[in-house]
């Protein structure tokens, strides 16, 4: 849900309107979390309604905090196109390739950049790590193939050469993004975005059927497919000119020649996007792809600028030692400079130079003649204390404020009319908050808020089911979940003294007896009448072969990474 309401009465605050005549120039203002996503978005829109492009860059700490960012200025700003901008999960010159989801979403992004003719305000929220890494030069311009059902004039083996081009792989049997296979006038292919794959049938030119299917069970999946498109897979598409420079490279480099003479003959190598610089001409940065007098907008700057210097160090030090390790009989990289980190410094310097403006905002009050602060203050924290966040919208209501909860959730919302109700507090639930709220009154509604805030002069305070339930009302469902960690507390199984436990996540856990790490074997499992995995009808005795990896304690979480054979 929308709720560009909230903008109209932060207009009300004398600070906050001041702030947006910065529109035109570059600006710092200095602002309480929570207000970034409605001060970027009343910036650009006062930006626009001047005569410059509706194009906007937003830099974020983290790539957590760019996905939560994008979700709060699609409340504040429905009528935006919001994109995100994902980084690489490696450094620019490791030996190692981004994942296809991360290349397919990176270049739909591109593409839309170099497509966008002003139809609607554009924002593009990106991490500063994918912020400040060079990118070539034409990963705008390389559109997607699309199968269309019914269309005609393209043959399956046109399809094919078109996917090869793309850098998807052949296989015999589809499970991954970027994959693809032929089986008579069949094609199975995974594009980098999709959630499945598609199985497409030609009959000569002419496309008869899409379906998508399951990489499970490779069967069908229900559903009627009209059009599907199928973006590269690599930021490094092998043209004839970039296989022409790297065939001339091979003689000078004979430590990559083995990868070098593969992308000469026009075959994708993992790692090959370290090439970059050497090989698809000069790069440029993501800001240099909007069009001039693009605004960006650097939030969190000191943890952004941080982060980019960090990002920078380590980059340099991986590659020293790289060149270092050559020295030694380690595959010499070809020089990286030029596809290094951007400085935060610098990357400004190519904003204005294509007359753009850049605006800081900055958690921190500043005393800079030509900063800007705006008189708000975050929401206080009732840790989880329901009674107390009543109680603080009770006096605001009372005192004539306009108070706003957002959730994130419908059940929330619900919820927060009934706690309000039961305390004779005025609520109403709005499907989309498009004028200013009314005062006296709480106002529900949907939305993907970061956080609260409260403006005095306005007397607006915004609360979200963070702040009105609080955190541990469960996870935000609008960033991407990180994956599980490492388990700790792992040993070498030559470690395991006498006595000793292992659990295994289905036999349970047993007694280590002497010599059995270093012989290989695990006997019996043992029964323990104190372990409710054997307090049922048993565990069938195991043997298991120790496999060269490592085991877990039993103090530790209950896995193990023995391989077990039943007897």
């Amino acid at each position: 849900m929308t709720v560009p309401g909230i903008l109209r009465a932060l207009e009300e605050a004398t600070l906050y309107h001041d702030a947006l005549t910065w529109a035109q120039t570059d600006a710092d203002l200095g602002l309480v979390d929570g207000l970034d996503a409605p001060t970027i978005a009343g910036l650009l829109d006062k930006r626009a309604s001047s005569g410059h492009p509706a194009s906007l860059l937003v830099i974020a700490p983290t790539g957590r905090r760019a996905e939560s960012l994008a979700g709060a200025l699609g409340s504040y700003a429905p009528n935006a196109e919001i994109l995100t901008f994902p980084a690489w999960e490696t450094l620019p010159h490791e030996r190692l390739s981004p994942s296809p989801d991360t290349v397919g979403r990176r270049l739909e992004t591109l593409r839309r950049i170099t497509t966008w003719a002003g139809e609607r305000p554009l924002i593009i929220v990106a991490s500063v790590r994918a912020a400040l890494q060079p990118i070539a030069a034409n990963l705008g311009d390389t559109a997607p193939l699309a199968l269309v059902l019914g269309g005609r004039g393209l043959e399956l083996d046109g399809a094919v050469e078109q996917l090869v081009e793309r850098a998807y792989s052949r296989v015999d049997m589809v499970s991954r993004r970027g994959e693809f296979a032929v089986r008579g006038g069949i094609l199975d292919v995974f594009p980098p975005t999709s959630e499945h794959p598609y199985r497409v049938e030609f009959f000569g030119d002419e496309i008869d059927q899409i379906r998508a299917f399951s990489v499970a069970d490779q069967r069908s999946l229900p559903g009627d497919v009209d059009r599907v498109e199928l973006p590269a897979t690599r930021e490094l598409l092998l043209t004839a000119d970039v296989r022409d420079r790297a065939r001339s490279l091979i003689s000078g480099f004979p430590a990559i020649a083995g990868m070098l003479e593969k992308m000469a003959e026009g075959i994708p190598v993992e790692g090959m996007e370290s090439l970059l610089p050497a090989v698809s001409g000069p790069l440029k940065a993501l800001a240099e792809y909007f069009p001039e007098g693009t605004a960006v907008a650097l939030v969190d700057p000191e943890r952004s600028s941080a982060r980019a210097q960090s990002l920078g160090e380590t980059n340099r030090e991986f590659l020293d030692a790289a060149w270092s390790a050559a020295t030694s009989g380690a595959s010499a990289p070809i020089d990286l400079g030029a596809g290094d980190f951007l400085s935060v410094a610098r990357l400004r310097e190519i904003v204005r130079e294509r007359d753009g403006v850049w605006w800081r905002f900055s958690p921190f009050a500043t005393d800079d003649d030509d900063a800007a602060n705006i008189d708000a203050s975050i929401i206080p924290s009732f840790h989880g204390n329901v009674d107390g966040a009543i109680d603080f919208v009770e006096g605001k209501l009372a005192d004539g404020w306009r108070l706003v909860i957002a959730a994130s959730g419908a059940g929330l919302v619900d919820r927060a009319r009934d706690v309000l109700s039961d305390r004779g507090l005025a609520a109403r639930v709005v499907d989309a908050l498009v004028d200013a709220p009314e005062a006296g009154v709480a106002t529900l509604v949907l939305g993907a808020l970061e956080s609260g805030f409260q403006v005095p002069e306005a007397k607006l305070a915004v609360l979200t089911d963070n702040e009105f339930y609080g955190r541990t009302i469960g996870g935000d469902q609008r960033v991407v979940k990180k994956l599980a960690s490492r388990r700790k507390n792992v040993v070498d199984p030559l470690q395991l003294k006498n006595g000793d436990f292992v659990v295994h996540s289905t036999h349970a856990h047993r007694e280590v007896h002497r010599d059995d790490a270093a012989r290989g074997l695990v006997g019996r499992t043992q029964r323990h009448q104190d372990h409710p995995r054997l307090s049922g009808s048993g565990v069938r005795a195991v043997q298991a072969r120790l496999s060269g990896r490592q085991v877990v304690r039993a103090d530790g979480p209950a896995r193990s990474a023995l391989e077990v054979r039943r007897r």
